[in-house]
């Protein structure tokens, strides 16, 4: 096996460890050591490729987003937005996703930072779907794109964390609606 190849499974159990930690402990607030153990490995492999404990948390964390939470591309706004929507459902409403949304319910500065960075990498990403849309001519690209994604999908988190209601795809469909009035605006 070439040497990248094994870079590539240390990195992936590293990350899928880290994972593994935050949902059995419910905190972002994780031990490199905890890690290490779970991932097979020495602490010094994990912090060659993450210098920081948040490096590495947040890698892990963007690692299961990019995964569960693609980018849909069907060649419509609105079956993109409603692909987008029922895999931040899905995301969500999994044990790792309630426990990634409780963790860290005291935000030190760390885990806030960490959480907006996420945040930021993810509204870039999603942002896409509006891009494509617009390169389409299905709408024109607005001007604070990844807004209208932040305001669809609070309320699938307001819902999952807030209200406990079901988040089923009438839902999703009436939010989506909703979304693209405002987009049209």
């Amino acid at each position: 096996m070439p040497s990248h190849r094994r870079g590539a499974v240390v990195d992936d159990r590293v990350l899928n460890a880290t994972l593994e930690v935050i949902a059995e402990f419910g905190s972002m607030s994780i031990r490199v050591d905890d890690v290490a153990a779970a991932a097979g490995v020495n602490k010094t492999t994990i912090y060659r490729r993450y210098p920081t404990r948040d490096e590495l948390v947040l890698a892990a964390v963007l690692g299961l987003a990019e995964q569960t939470i693609p980018t849909p591309d069907s060649g419509a706004l609105e079956t993109d937005l409603v692909l987008l929507c029922e895999a931040v459902r899905d995301t969500i409403t999994a044990p790792l996703g309630r426990a990634l949304l409780s963790a860290g319910g005291h935000l030190d500065e760390q885990i806030a930072k960490l959480r907006r960075d996420f945040w930021t990498a993810r509204f870039d990403a999603s942002t896409e779907i509006l891009r494509r849309a617009a390169d389409r001519g299905e709408i024109l690209m607005p001007a604070r794109g990844a807004e209208i994604i932040e305001i669809m999908v609070a309320p699938l988190h307001f819902r999952a964390q807030q209200v406990g209601g079901d988040i089923d795809d009438d839902f999703i469909a009436e939010l989506v609606r909703r979304s693209l009035v405002v987009l049209a605006a």
